[in-house]
């Protein structure tokens, strides 16, 4: 066998390592055919034994060869298992100083853990007791709800505190400024028909002028209140009313002084009705009642007042100026303090002025020291009233019968006050044997006596149990039934006072028909602005009081025309307007006690839908 014949062994011969060393150095045979399917080297059986004359380096070399890709022959199917594997070989070469084994990767030594003792904490001495809680806020639920609000809110949780009462203490003196300049038109009835000798027309024409243009100034300045807000209509009247009062008592003729008076009763017209609606506005639902009887209060005290001037002026000479002069004082001093109040918050609401509403309402908390609420103000409606809408639906059957009363109730209440004179001037039942009814002043003119004005100031404040009652009654047994007493009550004075009996009963019926018309009157007041939604309140109740003026001017002027024929024919008048109130009344459906103020059409649907499925 040559040196190149492989003995037949039955194996597959291999390339030991010694003999790749000795191929790489350029000895002997080529190099075979190397792959990477296997990576184990594997050698013949007839291996000799490694030289330890062979090159260390070499070694080192085939090492890093084998780490990174390891040649290989083809695969072979069969090995021998005599055959010493790659192990066994290097260990061999170990032994003869060959190879060394790599060292070890010495272990990552542990790591440290720093512990940080707590730094010790000096002693100190006990807190101060924490302040109390602050009060709990009131809106504080209806915010978490949907973080909104609206006014009825504020209104409500706020309640009547200091803001309130500024409000009803301007809106009483503008009530006082208004029933004195009402009440001057009566008083100076006699001494303008002697001073100008004036005719019976003429001398009824001066009130009936009053309350004409007193109604046409309260259906303008309720759709004005409504379009550009409450207060700017006030301020406006209120320098007007000033003006005019002040021109009237320097009028040097009949028609100069009846276009003044015209003039101070639209001014009039237009601020009493808007005061009213204003309050109403600011005051929570249990307290809208009390504010109006305040209201009328003031009344009450301004015919007083009117009617303590003329006791005390009217017998000068061109006493009746200084008398229209004096009645001008309350008017300046309510301008004034007019200057000091804010806009409604629900006007401002509906017409999109939040920030001017939340200036109001923050004012109005911290007044009553109630917290501010936060959140965002609601309101879903932005629209101005519209003169048809009053008689709309769903207003139809409520402001027809609210019409009817404003007329018959302000034709009772102001043609009352002329009636008692006249009945007492022409000894009606014997009533002037109480009084002397005939004086003749220094200037040859019949005027009221001295005791005439004491008997007016007794019936001005009259009108306050009337007031009284009818607030105690609306709160207690409701609007609806505070309306039928008062005007089936009155009814029966009236009739009464037309069988004379004697001069004591006559004088009882007069006084107890004057509580009932008043009584009449303070529901009245109550109800309506109730009735009707913040966005046409201002022009439907300015609409119904104008219209109840025209009633008083009916009142004044029929009471003051018909004394020249019979007194008699008055209370017949009377009693026919008693009848139209007491059919109309039993139809009323609504009861508003308790209710609060709709704002917008929604509210009012939603309410109104809310009633007919309950």
């Amino acid at each position: 066998m040559s040196d190149n014949e492989e003995p037949n062994t039955g194996y597959k011969r291999t390339t030991s390592n010694l003999e790749l060393i000795r191929l790489r150095q350029g000895h002997g045979r080529s190099e075979p055919e190397i792959t990477r399917n296997t990576p184990t080297l594997r050698t013949s059986q007839s291996q000799p034994d490694l030289e330890r004359s062979s090159n260390h380096s070499s070694l080192n070399t085939l090492r890093e060869r084998s780490r990174v890709s390891t040649p290989v022959i083809k695969e072979r199917k069969y090995v021998s298992s005599n055959a010493p594997s790659t192990h066994t070989l290097l260990q061999r070469a170990a032994i003869h100083g060959l190879y060394t084994t790599p060292p070890e990767t010495p272990p990552r030594p542990p790591r440290e853990v720093v512990i940080r003792e707590p730094t010790p904490v000096e002693s100190s001495p006990p807190p101060p007791l924490e302040p109390p809680p602050p009060p709990p806020n009131p809106f504080k639920k209806e915010v978490e709800d949907d973080e909104m609000f609206d006014v009825n809110t504020v209104i409500e949780k706020t309640g009547w505190g200091r803001y309130q009462n500024k409000v009803v203490f301007v809106m009483g003196i503008m009530s006082f400024a208004d029933a004195a300049e009402v009440w001057l038109a009566t008083i100076i009835l006699k001494n303008l028909k002697c001073e100008w000798n004036l005719t019976s027309f003429e001398k009824a024409l001066i009130p009936a002028i009053v309350y004409f243009f007193y109604a046409i100034g309260s259906v303008v300045s309720g759709k004005l209140a409504d379009k550009f807000g409450r207060f700017p209509v006030l301020l406006v009247n209120g320098y007007l009313l000033v003006i005019s009062a002040v021109a009237s008592a320097f009028a040097p003729s009949y028609y100069f002084f009846l276009c003044c008076r015209g003039v101070t009763g639209f001014c009039i017209g237009g601020s009493y009705g808007c005061s009213i609606v204003y309050s109403a506005e600011m005051m929570p639902a249990s307290k809208r009642s009390w504010n109006i009887c305040i209201l009328e209060f003031f009344w009450t005290v301004g015919s007083v007042y009117e009617c303590v001037i003329a006791f005390l002026v009217m017998d000068l000479e061109g006493g009746w100026r200084y008398q229209i002069l004096l009645t001008a004082v309350p008017c300046a001093i309510m301008l004034f303090f007019l200057h000091f109040m804010d806009e409604s918050p629900r006007y401002l609401v509906i017409h999109e002025q939040r920030e001017k509403a939340m200036r109001v309402i923050e004012k109005i908390c911290r007044d009553n020291e109630v917290e501010v609420p936060t959140g965002t103000l609601y309101c879903s409606d932005v629209r101005s009233g519209e003169y048809r809408e009053i008689w709309a639906q769903p207003h139809t059957s409520g402001s027809i019968q609210i019409t009817i009363h404003y007329f018959c109730n302000m034709f009772l209440v102001f043609g009352i006050s002329m009636l008692i004179v006249d009945m007492m001037a022409d000894n009606y039942c014997y009533m002037e044997m109480f009084f002397e009814t005939t004086y003749v002043n220094a200037w040859g003119c019949t005027v009221y006596t001295k005791a005439e004005y004491l008997f007016l100031i007794v019936v001005a404040l009259a009108s306050v149990p009337g007031f009284v009652l009818g607030t105690v009654g609306a709160e207690t047994i409701g609007r609806k039934w505070t309306f039928i007493t008062s005007i089936y009550i009155g009814a029966v004075f009236t009739v009464l006072m037309l069988v004379c009996i004697n001069s004591v009963l006559t004088y009882v019926e007069v006084f107890g028909a004057i509580i009932s018309y008043c009584a009449y009157n303070e529901v009245l007041w109550i109800y309506a602005p109730e009735f009707y939604p913040t966005y046409m309140r201002g022009t439907a109740v300015g609409v119904q009081n104008g219209i109840g003026k025209l009633g008083a001017a009916a009142g004044t002027f029929l009471t003051e025309y018909l004394d020249d024929y019979d007194i008699k024919y008055s209370l017949y008048c009377f009693v026919f307007v008693e009848v139209v109130a007491c059919v109309t009344v039993l139809f009323m459906k609504r009861e508003t006690r308790g209710e609060q103020l709709i704002d917008t059409r929604v509210n009012e649907l939603t309410h109104i839908n809310g009633n007919l499925q309950s």
